[in-house]
């Protein structure tokens, strides 16, 4: 299903306490429809609701409707850039406070589950972890681990 997203989509609940990250990520015009599309689950598994909204792109985990994340897309010259993103720190409702994890799920959630493609086709010049055990992937990403998106 090729739905468009929306903050209405799902239930949602904003990031309580944020912690800036940055990160250095480039799309194309191309690849930044793809990400205002957004990502509205399918089975639970998905674990992830995302959707864009005035140049905003949030991420709510599918089962609680926490905002997790959230970042501006940039508008450049040659396309659209994401220079920083937010991240809950309320250790209540999201358990993580490694800036590297974040990045490392944050990169894979845009690139597999909204691109369909691979983390290092958007060229983050900071480096995402790899090699994470399969459980723990499951646990943060669900089924996009084993079937991404694809357009």
């Amino acid at each position: 299903m090729n739905e468009t997203a929306t903050k209405d989509s799902w239930k949602t609940q904003a990031i309580d306490n944020p912690k800036r990250i940055a990160i250095d990520l480039h799309f194309t015009g191309r690849q930044f429809l793809k990400l205002s599309k957004g990502l509205v689950p399918q089975p639970m598994e998905d674990k992830w609701f995302v959707y864009y909204e005035n140049e905003w792109l949030y991420f709510h985990r599918s089962r609680t409707g926490y905002g997790i994340y959230k970042a501006k897309l940039n508008k450049e010259t040659d396309g659209y850039s994401i220079t920083e993103f937010w991240t809950e720190r309320n250790h209540e409702k999201y358990k993580n406070n490694d800036d590297d994890t974040d990045v490392g799920i944050f990169t894979f959630l845009i690139a597999g589950a909204l691109l369909g493609s691979d983390v290092h086709n958007i060229r983050s010049k900071r480096s995402v972890k790899t090699g994470s055990d399969e459980v723990k992937d499951w646990d943060s990403h669900g089924n996009m681990v084993s079937a991404p998106r694809r357009y």
